[in-house]
């Protein structure tokens, strides 16, 4: 028999007699307790069932025992658990385990079938309750809104290891509970039934406010059946699911903290363990397109802006990332941090480090906060202190920066790129042992300089063992000082970049905690390497080298206040920007810089989990944390799928009890606004070119031009202009479909010329099956695609030939 049998369940009453211990007395009371079921082996099934000293019928395929019977060594260990030094909440037992704890002697009654009843969640009712009561009060309404009582006080503020001996059945009447909910919940019923009427008479359409679906995502987010029970069945008018996806697409992004994602982490807050709210901020700038737009949703007109402010919260200790912070043109200050922490906290999450780059305005904000390479922490006003770590990829970019400008001088010895340029001259081969390094390596240009993927190639443990296997030059000292240089930046990088707790490959890779005598010699060595090290022509610390020492004192403090939280190591790709660069990354996939507009949208779309993402070689930078977004999480959890806007229809969405608008929906209204008027009538061109075709066989397609000469102070269409009363002007139902298809058309070729076999088929598939139209359009459509084909392949091919043309005047 294996521990898969014994895998623990949820939703039950512990089996052995007299035990009150159910799954929603464990919720309420936050007690770790988990439920196992009976073991398949009928030898060690029956040790079970005698155990639990049962007189009446039951069954023991269907029941389960409480972890409270078992002794600690009867479960299996959680190595992950052991690390971080928690007590899991669901445990395996090992095979032979027997319940030996808490057993009811001979003279004791049998448990009764009926000691298992009443396990409604007290917890959940008033969590309903308070939600109900907050979101909606009573105030204008024409007639009382009936809501459900507040629950019997919970006592879940008593010591847990003395309340876990004590009998449920003293401190919370389940039985009456259930029974007076049941009670209201038919009053409920029937008075907001009378409401409901009274409405639908008047024929008055629900308009719900953002502050109210937002409060009512926290009844959703906590459970989507008794959301779905009370708005249904009991006829409170809650919004429907189409306003949460309109609510979450329409997440406010304007400059300051984002106020809706702010919410929904404060529910994300208390479901997870006060080691996971243990929080890393990181900010950066981000460049965009400098050019004005209106914003058609705020009426107002944004830009030019020529930089976007973004500050990410990541957890250190759990698998969670979410941006909370966006603006433009501004700088980081020490008030604009100090306000985000002071929110973050306020909703139960406490910053513990933050990582930014060595850019002159990070530099200004280090003075602003008193922060020194010897001390790299600050105070906020409670006291707390907060450390401040510089990014290792942007350190690695500028050592490598300043080794190929100037070079290094340490203890008199000196480090330059001479070893290096002999080397990628010597291994220029076709087939080398270090086949990565090319000439680009040695180049420090602007574009380069940023280039982490190059650093780390240049600056690796590969690198200096060639330089001193194959000896490029004859300065042996020279060449040694060099290798030992990138041997020593190497495992220091490694020791910054670690992301999986498992690796044990080496001490540097490992996480810092781990092999701490180890890591620490290498981060004194490094320290000392660093501080006593001159770049050529310099006699002071340069700006880099005061960040690679803040970031070892700063890794150092903050091992240190991991293990004051309960933990043992630190994975250190969660103090480096990978995750906020690699959406920088994603919002950059485009290939451009986005416009402000854009770059919120983009924003927004990928922390909702609807952005594709990028190419990973394309990225500067490889996130290997695998974190989720909070806000996608969130959604998950409350079962809200986010629809593509095509694809929801106002009017004919069923159980749409919705008024709002998406800001998604007025971009494109925006965008058909200001749509080049020349490229819209084309597009009805092209649909009246393709209703000729099809006029014989659907006669509603369309109707001929006419001759508007005698009426000259009108301007006509373009189709009315050109023609001489025989050409196809599209009936409104096709000129609705063809601008769908083309929306559609755009979106699934991304503007490129699609590629492969049947590609005209495959794409009219794709493009039908995202309509609701007769199937009698689907050849018009399959027409109007193929056309669309030819008329884009022949736009590219022309544009190609027009950047031949502009190289070959340059040469």
């Amino acid at each position: 028999m294996s521990s898969k049998n014994l895998k623990p369940i949820g939703g039950l009453c512990c089996a052995v007699a007299n035990c009150k211990q159910h799954s929603g007395n464990a919720i309420q009371y936050g007690y770790n307790i988990s439920f196992h079921r009976f073991p398949e082996d009928l030898q060690l099934q029956q040790i079970w069932a005698q155990k639990c000293k049962r007189n009446d019928e039951w069954n023991p395929k269907t029941s389960c025992i409480c972890s409270m019977h078992f002794t600690p060594h009867s479960f299996a260990h959680d190595l992950k658990a052991e690390l971080y030094g928690y007590v899991p909440s669901f445990r395996n037992l090992k095979e032979n385990a027997v319940p030996t704890l808490n057993l009811p002697t001979d003279s004791e009654v049998s448990k009764s079938s009926t000691n298992c009843k009443g396990g409604i969640d007290a917890k959940t009712a008033k969590r309903i309750c308070d939600v109900l009561r907050k979101s909606f009060p009573s105030s204008d309404s024409s007639a009382p809104l009936y809501l459900l009582p507040q629950s019997t006080p919970s006592t879940s503020m008593c010591n847990k290891d003395t309340f876990l001996h004590l009998d449920m059945s003293y401190t919370t009447d389940y039985e009456k509970l259930y029974k007076d909910l049941v009670k209201q919940c038919h009053i409920l019923k029937t008075e907001n039934q009378k409401l409901l009427e009274k409405t639908e008479k008047k024929n008055i359409r629900e308009r719900w406010s953002r502050d109210e679906v937002a409060k009512s995502f926290d009844l959703m987010y906590y459970s989507k059946r008794a959301y779905m029970y009370v708005r249904d069945e009991l006829h409170y008018p809650l919004p429907g699911l189409l306003s949460f996806q309109r609510w979450a697409k329409t997440i406010d992004m304007r400059n300051g903290l984002i106020s809706d994602v702010m919410k929904i982490m404060k529910l994300n807050s208390d479901n997870i363990e006060d080691h996971e709210k243990l929080t890393v901020l990181m900010f950066d700038e981000i460049k965009i397109c400098s050019t004005m737009e209106y914003d058609l949703l705020h009426d107002e007109i944004v830009g030019p802006h020529s930089k976007m402010l973004v500050v990410m919260a990541q957890g250190i200790a759990s698998k969670w990332k979410q941006p909370i912070f966006v603006d433009f043109d501004v700088k980081m200050s020490k008030v604009i941090l100090f306000d985000i922490i002071d929110k973050l906290e306020k909703i139960g999450y406490k910053v513990i480090c933050c990582v930014t780059n060595c850019g002159d305005a990070n530099v200004k904000l280090w003075n602003q906060l008193e922060i020194t390479y010897e001390n790299p922490t600050f105070c906020i006003p409670n006291g707390r202190k907060i450390v401040f770590i510089p990014d290792s990829h942007h350190l690695l970019n500028l050592a490598r920066n300043w080794l190929l400008d100037t070079g290094f001088c340490l203890n008199g010895a000196d480090i330059n790129k001479e070893p290096l340029e002999a080397l990628i001259t010597k291994i220029s081969s076709e087939v080398s042992p270090c086949h990565k390094l090319k000439r680009e390596h040695l180049k420090c240009e602007v574009p380069l300089q940023q280039n982490i993927k190059l650093a780390k190639q240049l600056l690796s443990y590969s690198t200096a063992t060639a330089l001193q296997h194959y000896s490029p030059i004859e300065d042996f000292e020279l060449l040694n000082n060099t290798a030992e240089f990138i041997k020593q930046i190497n495992n220091w990088f490694d020791l910054a970049s670690v992301s999986h707790a498992n690796n044990n490959s080496s001490p540097f890779k490992s996480p810092y905690g781990t092999f701490l005598y180890q890591q620490d010699r290498l981060l004194n060595e490094m320290y000392n390497t660093i501080i006593f090290m001159r770049c050529i022509g310099k006699n002071s610390l340069q700006i880099f080298q005061k960040g690679f020492l803040m970031h070892i004192n700063g890794t150092k403090q903050i091992l240190q206040i991991l293990k004051e939280n309960g933990l043992n190591y630190l994975l250190t790709s969660k103090i480096n920007k990978d995750a906020l660069q690699n959406l920088f990354d994603q919002i950059y996939s485009g290939g451009d810089h986005p416009s402000p507009l854009n770059a919120l949208s983009r924003l927004r779309m990928i922390f909702l989990g609807k952005y594709p993402g990028i190419v990973s070689n394309k990225s500067n930078t490889n996130d290997n944390n695998h974190e989720e977004f909070i806000v996608a999480q969130s959604l998950k959890l409350a079962n809200i799928s986010l629809d593509d806007e095509d694809e929801v229809d106002d009017e004919h969405s069923e159980g749409s009890d919705t008024d709002t608008t998406s800001e998604d929906e007025f971009q494109i209204r925006n965008e058909d606004k200001n749509k080049n008027e020349m490229e819209v009538e084309a597009i009805e061109y092209l649909a009246g070119w393709v209703a000729l075709k099809y006029k014989s066989t659907i006669p509603e397609i369309g109707y001929k031009s006419k001759n508007l000469t005698c009426q000259k102070y009108i301007m006509p269409s373009w189709i009315n202009h050109l023609s001489y009363g025989k050409l196809i002007i599209p009936s409104d139902e096709l000129k609705k479909i063809i601008f769908r298809v083309e929306r559609l058309f755009n979106k699934f070729t991304k503007y490129q010329v699609p590629k492969g076999s049947n590609v005209v088929a495959k794409l009219t598939n794709k493009i039908f099956s995202r309509m609701s139209v007769e199937k009698k359009f689907k050849p018009v459509i399959e027409t109007y695609i193929k056309q669309r084909i030819i008329i884009r392949m022949k736009y590219s091919n022309y544009h190609i030939q027009l950047l031949k043309q502009k190289k070959k005047s340059k040469n």
